[in-house]
């Protein structure tokens, strides 16, 4: 009605200034009588009815030629007879049609030339196409539509107007589609929706093997030559077959971290400070004698050969403290130590063994403000030693987070606070010499844990932080591709109802077949119960199918 009265307005005045002046010539101009039409939803491959417009010479003068187009994808020209000479005050006509090619909103525009004055109006439609699931193997699986609010739990045939949509599958898993599908990264279906698309999903497999429900988080996990599976938890050290069976389980009176050495032996250090070596049949074999007065948590580390290293925390939090590493030989005697007393207060924040039975050991120091009590930092530092306890190289810097491969390189992490749970590492040589450091953006969340499989695979593991970051969400892991220097494809591992946390990593590693074993627990706080250790396929550490 708009358009219709502004073209009554229009052609009045022209009129009334042509009587005015017949000497002035004034502009002609082109009107379409519809500003916009909306043609409703269509499938896709269907035409729909014509519509028609209506274009008018509102003006004094003649149009020699008058021309009508479609800008845009999805509306064609019926029917046209705006294809000549408009007299003033004159209509022509101008049917349009529907045929979107893809499923998805199609907006285009009529335009009409041949005046200096012209007018267009907005053509819209929704394009409607199919998804066929014709078939799920069954057992829970579902097909799910990504970021289109639509899933399958038995054959379904869905509307979809987008042009495009991938199908993942509930749960995650390596799926076989069979259909009208192309294979994308990380196993899922994409279909561009040009019809009606028939898909099937024939065979799901779990990302997740198998998994063990554990009472409190284990502390310690590591896997034999063989692909037993060895965890330490609160009260007990139990070995596991590579698929779940348990095949011993031996208490302890308080262990806190656990390695094995090359013939799959497990050592055990206690909050005494003791360490215990246990056989591949549980069977305790020595331990040692030395012992600290205040218990703590201490760090233990284990060559391939079986050259034991302990470090331990001597003294207490309200006078002084200081770290004492002592080197074991493979019968449990003492063979050197050196006692790191650099400070009021030294604390240690990590040790490792290469291949070579060379120590790095990552520690800090402070001292107290004797007028305000308060903690004063003096530095932190990572060191290097030979197996018979000489200073190799020292690096000062912030160095919580370390490991080491079997050839004596090392990647730290630092968490990067101008990103997005970011982090930059840093690779530092055998040598003690930099040779790259990387940053990664908008990492998945903090990184509390990185670890060397045997083959040299870096793992990182960590979880979400939510609100205010306070709150722990889901945990996650990867593999760090070290030539491009970025996470790979990341596994979020979710609560124990399917939700987002909190979830907490405690330990990863790889099977000789390559899949990866994580330990952590459902529950904020280490040590509650809700504990865990999963298997998960090794493809989920690269995406291949």
């Amino acid at each position: 009605m708009l358009r219709k009265l502004l073209l009554a307005l229009l052609l009045s005045a022209s009129v009334l200034s042509a009587a005015c002046s017949d000497d002035e010539q004034k502009p002609a101009v082109l009107i379409i009588d519809r500003e916009a039409v909306d043609f409703g939803e269509l499938e896709v491959g269907q035409t729909s009815p014509e519509h028609l417009f209506t274009v008018r010479n509102a003006s004094p003068s003649a149009v020699e030629s008058v021309s009508v187009k479609v800008e845009g994808s999805g509306f064609t020209i019926a029917a046209n007879t705006c294809e000549r000479f408009l007299d003033a005050g004159m209509e022509c006509e101008v049917r349009v049609r529907f045929s979107p090619r893809l499923a998805g909103p199609s907006e285009a525009h009529l335009k009409v030339e041949g005046a200096p004055d012209v007018d267009s109006a907005v053509l819209k439609g929704m394009g409607v196409g199919y998804v066929e699931v014709r078939s799920l193997p069954g057992a829970g699986a579902h097909v799910v539509a990504e970021g289109d609010g639509w899933s399958c739990g038995e054959p379904c045939k869905v509307p979809v107007r987008k042009a495009q949509v991938t199908l993942r599958t509930a749960p995650a898993g390596f799926p076989t589609w069979g259909g009208d599908c192309t294979v994308v990264a990380g196993g899922g279906c994409s279909l561009v929706i040009d019809g009606t698309k028939v898909v099937s999903l024939e065979e799901l497999e779990p990302l997740l093997r198998w998994e063990a429900r554990r009472g409190p988080h284990p502390r310690s996990v590591a896997v034999s030559a063989g692909g037993d599976i060895v965890a330490l938890e609160v009260g007990q050290l139990q070995r596991l077959s590579s698929t779940g069976q348990m095949l011993w389980s031996v208490p302890l009176s308080g262990g806190v971290e656990m390695a094995l050495d090359g013939a799959s032996n497990a050592y055990v250090v206690e909050y005494s400070g003791r360490v215990t070596l246990y056989d591949t049949n549980g069977q305790v074999l020595w331990t040692s004698s030395e012992a600290v007065e205040y218990p703590s948590w201490h760090e233990l580390a284990v060559s391939a050969n079986g050259h034991v290293y302990v470090l331990l925390s001597q003294g207490n939090v309200e006078h002084a403290r200081q770290l004492k590493l002592i080197a074991l030989s493979p019968q449990g005697a003492e063979r050197w130590s050196l006692l790191f007393n650099e400070g009021q207060f030294n604390y240690a924040s990590g040790l490792e063994v290469n291949a070579q039975g060379e120590v790095y050991l990552a520690g800090s120091v402070f001292n107290r403000n004797t007028t305000s009590g308060a903690s004063v930092f003096v530095k932190s530092y990572l060191r290097k030693y030979s197996a018979e306890g000489a200073i190799r190289w020292e690096t000062q810097a912030a160095w919580d987070l370390f490991a080491v491969n079997a050839d004596g390189a090392t990647s730290t992490v630092v968490p990067d606070y101008q990103s997005t749970w970011g982090f930059n590492q840093r690779w530092i040589g055998a040598n003690g010499m930099t040779q790259w450091t990387a940053t990664v953006q908008n990492g998945p969340g903090v990184v509390t844990l990185q670890t060397f499989s045997p083959t040299g695979t870096l793992l990182v593991g960590g979880h979400e932080l939510l609100g205010d970051g306070t709150e722990i969400g889901r945990g996650w892991f990867s593999a760090m591709n070290l030539t491009t220097r970025a996470l790979g494809p990341v596994t979020y591992v979710e609560g124990s109802t399917g939700a987002g946390g909190p979830v907490r990593i405690s330990g990863l590693a790889l099977t000789p077949a390559g899949h990866v074993v994580v330990t952590g627990g459902f529950s904020a706080i280490r040590d509650q119960d809700g504990g865990f250790i999963r298997v998960y396929d090794g493809r989920v550490l690269t995406g291949a199918p």
